[in-house]
Order: C-alpha cells, then structure tokens, then sequence
C-alpha cells in the first residue's frame, strides 16, 4: 500500500482557484484501479494551506494516476497559480490498522 501525505501553500488569492481545479478531478480520481483514498482538505487555520491524501494499493496504481489526462489537465490549469511551498511525501506502508479516540 502507497499513502501520500501532501500539504501545499498556495498565494492566498490563487487558494479558491487550485481549489476549483482539483475538485474537477476528485471523483474520476476516486474510481480509479486502486485508489482507496483520495481527500483534499483546507487547514482550519491558515486557509491558503490544502492537506492532500491518498492511499493506493500499488506503486503501479499511483504511477497510472499521475499519468492520466485528467492529471495533465489539472496541472495545466494551476501552472499559472503561485504556489509558496510544497511537500508531498510517499509512504509505503506495510500495515494498517484502526484507531480509536482516547478515554479522558
């Protein structure tokens, strides 16, 4: 299994239309071979930060992702927002297993 964590800081006027752009790609994303996960996020605190996860079953799975139109399209249309910094991590991951909340 693949897990990627990803946090991107974008120009905060640019922050609605990344926002825009990658919704348009969620769903199709979602159905493809694979994907188990795939969830964007704003930070509660700084509203220009997005959290991105995904959890794919396969290296070869994320790899296909990447390459597909949907993809390409995305990333043409956020090549003119600025984005301040990034960083996308990829784990792979050799179990999983649920988590509760703590009793107080």
């Amino acid at each position: 299994m693949i897990f990627v964590c990803g946090r991107i800081e974008l120009e905060p006027a640019h922050t609605d239309a990344f926002i825009e752009a990658i919704s348009a790609i969620i769903e199709t994303t979602r159905k493809e071979k694979g994907c188990t996960i795939y969830a964007i996020a704003r930070d509660v605190v700084q509203s220009n930060v997005l959290w991105i996860s995904e959890e794919w079953d396969t290296e070869e799975d994320l790899a296909a992702h990447l390459a597909t139109p949907h993809v390409a399209d995305f990333l043409a249309k956020v090549s003119s927002l600025t984005i301040l910094s990034m960083d996308a991590r990829k784990y792979q991951v050799s179990s999983v297993s649920p988590m509760g909340i703590p009793e107080s």
